[in-house]
């Protein structure tokens, strides 16, 4: 393993433990800093783990990585939501 592997991979792991402070509640859906800083931890991870292969224009990889931006963007847009109807 390389130093870089090693760096996405904590980078990764870092994103899914900040990821984690999501809650829901009887409320609804709950997130804060820490949850949008963890998911872009998480994408940042992916897109360096699949460097070659972006620059390579593989497609699947490309469709995975706008999956999980879209799904970042929708969390971001609830977040702004709940922040703005509270």
């Amino acid at each position: 393993m390389n130093k870089k592997q090693i760096l996405w991979g904590f980078l990764f792991a870092i994103g899914l433990f900040m990821a984690a402070s999501y809650s829901i509640d009887n409320r609804g859906f709950h997130s804060g800093i820490y949850g949008i800083i963890g998911c872009i931890f998480i994408l940042v991870a992916y897109t360096g783990m699949n460097w070659q292969k972006l620059q390579a224009h593989d497609q699947h990889t490309r469709k995975i990585l706008v999956l999980l931006s879209s799904i970042l963007g929708v969390i971001v847009i609830l977040d702004i939501a709940e922040i703005i109807l509270a």
